[in-house]
């Protein structure tokens, strides 16, 4: 971009140019005049040369097929065991040697370019001198000038122009700068519609968790289209479960992320207490929330400094820290690993399986003594060993507490005091499981399907 130390270059350029042409006309006008008529070439030569030291200083410029190579490299290291399982190493190296290839010859037909032009520049530079000189040798014969007098007017010409080819050469990076001041300007005048560090809203004093959600419609701006959910009506009993089923994009992700004021509704309201969300503090209403996903994302870092994430509002103790993984059923597991708490989880999480982030990423979510726990197919990740261990953990951190779970595995959430079907963003049915399986509607051929699904996986 356009640094302070480019801006000086160009004003060192006008002050020189201005400078040279004084001293120029004062110590012989008509060799000036001369000089002047080959200014365009030497401005072009040194505007090469600036082109040319540019290109080569700046390591930083790469071309979409280096970007592109690191790419491939990359992705075949983060995920080395499948590239390896599927024996697909010769194929990433074939994909990596070829973009390079293709760089190392775009490179070198820009090189023979530039060397072709540098040796055209630098020749034209000694013409011009060449002719230079023979009018000042003449003007010096005629007694018109001093032999110091030339040179000294061909010295000071020749700097200013040279600088003036410097300062040309900046012309594309004064270009590149504005443009990014006025990205950098929009997104200061950018205001989002949900501010996560807005201060005001209201703070309940009381709060029992009843949640109710009404009329909700909503679509996502990269599909305008489609509607994600169409007049969504549900309520959620104070303390106690309610699943979320239905198949794959009917919207039940949605309504967790609408809780968390991720998003706001096109149309309708949500409800706790009987209060709107988008009246509460939405820090307040954050901090209410404990989440657990389906894939648990984990920091590189120790566990104890993992789990004490969970609540940045104040210092977590490390008492804290272990009665949430006595709660999450983690603790035994992790005193017994050598450094204990102080274990490093590795980048993703990849130190430790499946069921054991789950259950860590549980005890992040208890930390903070959440009064709405959301469980966003906590354990369809999972094998059956660990699915059992963490429903176990999952049941008892519901206890006392409003729960809204997303279920992929229906007999994770048959004993749910409320279960509410979901299809094409709206509620289709509500009930128990035993009420539902009655109806013989959406949720019964789930079920239904979901026990061929498991006989036959038997």
């Amino acid at each position: 971009g356009l640094t302070g130390v480019r801006i000086g270059i160009i004003l060192q350029a006008i002050s020189a140019t201005v400078t040279a042409l004084i001293i120029a006309f004062l110590s012989g006008w008509k060799l000036t005049l001369i000089i002047l008529c080959f200014v365009p070439l030497m401005v072009l030569n040194g505007t090469i040369q600036g082109h040319k030291q540019g290109r080569v200083g700046n390591a930083k410029e790469k071309s979409s097929l280096t970007e592109q190579g690191g790419q491939y490299a990359t992705q075949a290291i983060e995920h080395i065991r499948t590239v390896v399982a599927l024996h697909q190493e010769q194929h990433f190296i074939d994909l990596y040697e070829n973009l390079f290839n293709q760089e190392f010859k775009k490179q070198m037909c820009r090189l023979h370019r530039m060397a072709v032009g540098t040796g055209i520049a630098n020749s034209m530079m000694y013409f011009i001198h060449s002719a230079n000189f023979a009018y000042g040798s003449k003007l010096v014969e005629n007694r018109e000038m001093q032999i110091v007098d030339v040179f000294r007017v061909f010295g000071v010409i020749t700097f200013a122009m040279l600088n003036i080819g410097h300062s040309m050469a900046m012309i594309p990076d004064y270009s590149k700068g504005k443009e990014a001041a006025l990205r950098i300007m929009q997104l200061n005048k950018r205001q989002s519609r949900i501010n996560p560090y807005d201060d005001s809203g209201i703070i309940l004093k009381e709060l029992q968790g009843n949640l109710a959600f009404h009329d909700i419609h909503f679509r996502y701006l990269n599909r305008p289209n489609l509607r994600t959910l169409r007049g969504f009506s549900m309520t959620c009993p104070t303390g106690g479960t309610t699943a979320l089923v239905g198949p794959s994009g009917s919207g039940k992700s949605t309504i967790i992320a609408l809780l968390q004021r991720f998003y706001d509704p096109l149309k309708g309201k949500i409800l706790l207490d009987g209060h709107d969300i988008k009246l509460l503090n939405i820090q307040w209403l954050r901090s209410l929330m404990g989440l657990v996903q389906q894939e648990p994302v984990l920091f590189n870092l120790s566990i104890r400094d993992n789990i004490a994430y969970g609540d940045n509002s104040r210092q977590v103790t490390q008492d804290e820290i272990e009665a949430a993984a006595r709660m999450a059923n983690i603790h035994g597991l992790i005193i017994s690993l050598p450094k204990g708490y102080e274990t490093l989880c590795g980048p993703q999480g990849n130190q430790l399986s499946g069921g054991q982030k789950q259950r860590i990423a549980i005890a992040r979510a208890l930390v903070r003594s959440p009064k709405i726990l959301l469980l966003d197919e906590a354990t369809s990740a999972l094998d059956n060993k660990s699915e059992k261990v963490v429903q176990d953990t999952l049941d008892q951190a519901r206890s006392g507490r409003t729960c809204l779970t997303i279920a992929h595995r229906l007999s994770t959430i048959r004993n749910s005091e409320k279960i509410a079907v979901v299809d094409r963003g709206k509620l289709e049915e509500e009930g128990t499981h035993k009420e539902l399986m009655q109806n013989h509607g959406i949720y019964a051929k789930l079920a239904c399907a979901h026990r061929i699904s498991a006989s036959t996986s038997s």
